[in-house]
Parts: structure tokens; sequence; C-alpha cells
């Protein structure tokens, strides 16, 4: 019997959820899909229940601690305690990141399209202009004059 078997057709509760996109190899995947059409559960339903029997798992703890006293115990000092510290100097100071981001064209959780002259959600906004056939990115810097127009009309209001 494997694990999810004990958990086909359980009922939900009722609570705010998250979602937890994952990556995995497509022969898995597909393996993973056939194995929760035969328990007549969901992908989304079968991943929750593994990971929620996970978190609920002994084993999980009780192997950490295990490692955690044997590492304790086997780990040598770096550093004699009677040696003295030594102080760093010049520590480089990090940099702004350079990742282009949409946020100085966000208003309201929106973006502005300077085609249709309309705002979207910015979580749709990417899917959105693909229809113009553009970037996210392409879009809102070579369309500059439309959407400060449409930016202070926005704040305007």
């Amino acid at each position: 019997m494997g694990r999810l078997d004990k958990y086909a057709r359980q009922f939900k509760r009722k609570e705010p959820t998250k979602v937890l996109p994952i990556r995995m190899p497509e022969s898995i995947y597909n393996q993973f899909r056939e194995r929760c059409e035969d328990l007549g559960l969901s992908m989304s339903e079968a991943g929750y229940l593994l990971i929620k029997e996970e978190m609920e798992s002994n084993v999980y703890t009780s192997y950490t601690n295990e490692v955690a006293v044997t590492t304790n115990s086997l780990q040598i000092p770096i550093q004699k305690e009677d040696a003295p510290t030594t102080k760093v100097i010049g520590r480089k100071t990090s940099l702004p990141s350079t990742r282009w981001t949409s946020a100085s064209y966000e208003i309201e959780n929106e973006l502005p399209c300077p085609l249709c002259n309309q705002w979207y959600s910015k979580a749709n906004f990417s899917r959105h202009v693909k229809n113009h056939n553009f970037t996210t990115r392409e879009i809102l810097e070579s369309h500059q004059e439309i959407i400060n127009q449409m930016i202070k009309r926005r704040k305007s209001n």
C-alpha cells in the first residue's frame, strides 16, 4: 500500500491556502498524475497530503536531532579558545540589484497597457502583453510618453 492509499478522497479543511509550484522530470510527473487518477485524487490534493504527512512525521524531527547530537560531538573547534580574534576591515557594501522590475509603473497593483489604454492586474499583465507580441519590459519601456500620461491621470483621480 502506497502512502496516498490511506487518503483516497478525504475532506478538505477550510482555511486560506498558498500555491506551491514545483518542477519535476516529465516522467515522474506522468507517473504521479496516473497514480493520482487511480486514487481519485487531484495532483494538488496528493501533493498536499504527502507534504502534510511529512510535516507531521516524527521521523524527520528525530533524525535531525540525532544528526545534531552526533555532529556536535565530532566537531573540532576552528579556533583555539585562547587565540586572539581578528577584525575584518574593508568589507564591500552590497550594490543594489540591477534586475529590471515594473514597480515604477505600478499603481494599486495594476500596470498600464499603452496599446489598449487600460490598466491590468500586475499578476496577469505579462499574459496580456503577449497578445501584443511584447514582453512586459518591452511594452513599458517603448511607450513611455503614453504610460506617463496614463499614470498621471490615474494619480489625479
